[in-house]
C-alpha cells in the first residue's frame, strides 16, 4: 500500500545524498506524451531546425514541466499559440490528438529512447525539441497510432511502475 497522495508524483529512489547533504529526494520529474497525425510526407519550418521532413505517420512529442505541467499540455493541445518552442511548430501544422501524463519515468530523453525502442518507432526528425539535452530527440515516429499500454510499456522501460503511470490528459478543443 502507498502513503502517497492522489495525484501526487511517484518516487523514484534516486539517491542524490552527495548532492543534498545526505537528504534523499523522491520526486521524479512530471514528463507528458501529446500525439498528432501527419497524414502525408510533408516539409516543416521549425525554428532553429530549419525545415525537417516529416514522414506519414503518428508523432509522440515527449515534454517535461517542472511545474503547471497541465497548463503546458493545454498549450501543446490548444489550436492557437506563439511559436516558441520546437513542438509549437509541429502541433500548429498538424494539431494535438491525444495526451498523457507519465509519471516515474526517469526523464524525457529515457522516454523518448524507450518510445523509439518498439516495434515500428523511431526518433524523427533528429534533436526535435531537445534544445536543452543531448538526446537524439524528444519527437517520436510510429507506424502506426500507439495505444495507451504501449506507451505504459515504454514508460515502464524507461524506469515508471508497471502500472498507473501514464493517465490520460483531456481532449483538444473543437474548432469554432
Amino acid at each position: 500500500m502507498s502513503d502517497r497522495a492522489p495525484g501526487e508524483p511517484l518516487a523514484l529512489g534516486v539517491d542524490h545524498s552527495a548532492a543534498t547533504g545526505g537528504a534523499r529526494s523522491s520526486v521524479g520529474p512530471r514528463l507528458y506524451i501529446v500525439l498528432t497525425r501527419v497524414p502525408r510526407r510533408s516539409q516543416l519550418a521549425v525554428g532553429s531546425l530549419g525545415t525537417v521532413t516529416l514522414e506519414r505517420g503518428w508523432y509522440g512529442y515527449i515534454g517535461s514541466a517542472a511545474r503547471a505541467r497541465e497548463a503546458r499540455v493545454a498549450r501543446h493541445l490548444a489550436l492557437e499559440k506563439p511559436l516558441r518552442w520546437h513542438a509549437d511548430y509541429l502541433f500548429t501544422a498538424f494539431p494535438a490528438e491525444r495526451a498523457w501524463l507519465v509519471d516515474g519515468a526517469d526523464g524525457e530523453c529515457e522516454l523518448a529512447g524507450a518510445l523509439a525502442a518498439l516495434p515500428g518507432a523511431e526518433r524523427r526528425p533528429r534533436r526535435f525539441g531537445a534544445g536543452d539535452c543531448r538526446c537524439a530527440g524528444h519527437l517520436v515516429r510510429f507506424t502506426r497510432r500507439p495505444l495507451r499500454r504501449d506507451l505504459a510499456a515504454a514508460a515502464h522501460a524507461a524506469g515508471a511502475p508497471p502500472s498507473g503511470a501514464v493517465r490520460a490528459f483531456g481532449s483538444r478543443p473543437a474548432a469554432s
